[in-house]
């Protein structure tokens, strides 16, 4: 199944990549895909899961990992 839209797009600006994803999720709705949403009712549980996350052991790897990524892949040009 993958990500939920497997989107990937680019642009000269923030603004310009989001135009970009706009286009590829229309082109996707147009050729059948569909766009469902769900409630999440235990709100206390995700807020307290989510608290647990820089507890973890691995979470500084993946912090790192990140970091990394966007540094090689990022198309937004850093603030000056």
């Amino acid at each position: 199944m993958g990500s939920p839209f497997d989107l990937v797009a680019e642009g000269p600006t923030a603004d310009a990549a989001l135009e970009a994803v706009h286009e590829l999720l229309r082109d996707k709705l147009k050729n059948g895909s569909t766009v469902r949403s769900i409630r999440v009712n235990d709100v206390d549980s995700i807020l307290a899961a989510a608290a647990k996350i820089g507890q973890s052991p691995i979470f500084e790897d993946y912090v790192e990992a990140v970091e990394e990524y966007r540094r090689q892949y990022n198309t937004v040009p850093e603030a000056e």
